[in-house]
């Protein structure tokens, strides 16, 4: 699995915050990945705090069903200020991207054709409509991102051609760093589909 997929993350607190209320949780299934970004609502060390619940929950319970962990984490998270994330299963054998997202946080594949893919609205633990499952295929090379609303979302392959040919590590600080928004917490985390 680790020679088809490879991934890295990059987080930065909101300017003037030492900790941040974004997160980044991967975790190795049978026969790929599970992938989560998770922007809690807020900033600073209390947003932070809820981080941890959610990354605590994912690592455990992150499968292939990201509907179903989606409507368990919604509710895991009932009377809490509240999140939203982007969840994804990624298969190794193939390709297939299932990808379910509440709130802000966005997927792109970056590769021969772009793909974004709609996250509903909607904040975890408060109010969320029944996830919609959405579906892609990875190409050889082909790279996927998942970033918060800390990034801006106006960019695209054409402001960063050099994404196909980086490493996935320089995809995910480049774009927090070259797209992220100083006013809020940022998080990119990049996967590379090899085979």
């Amino acid at each position: 699995m680790e020679e088809v997929l490879e991934y890295a993350s990059m987080i930065r607190p909101c300017h003037g915050e030492s900790l941040s209320g974004d997160a980044v949780v991967v975790r190795p299934l049978e026969d790929g990945i599970f992938v989560a970004i998770v922007d809690v609502l807020g900033h600073g060390a209390e947003a932070n705090q809820l981080t941890h619940v959610v990354d605590d929950y994912l690592s455990r319970y992150g499968s292939r069903d990201v509907a179903l962990v989606m409507r368990n984490l919604h509710q895991h998270l009932k009377g809490s200020r509240g999140a939203a994330a982007g969840l994804c299963a990624i298969d190794s054998a193939s390709g297939r991207v299932e990808y379910v997202g509440i709130g802000n946080t966005a997927i792109r594949r970056l590769g021969k054709t772009e793909t974004r893919l709609v996250s509903q609205d909607g904040v975890l633990g408060q109010n969320m409509r029944t996830p919609l499952l959405q579906t892609f295929r990875l190409g050889p090379g082909e790279v996927i991102v998942l970033y918060t609303d800390g990034v801006s979302d106006r960019f695209s392959l054409g402001d960063y051609p050099s994404a196909l040919h980086h490493s996935v590590q320089e995809v995910a600080r480049n774009i927090v760093q070259r797209f992220g928004k100083d006013h809020d917490d940022a998080a990119c985390i990049a996967v590379r589909y090899k085979s």
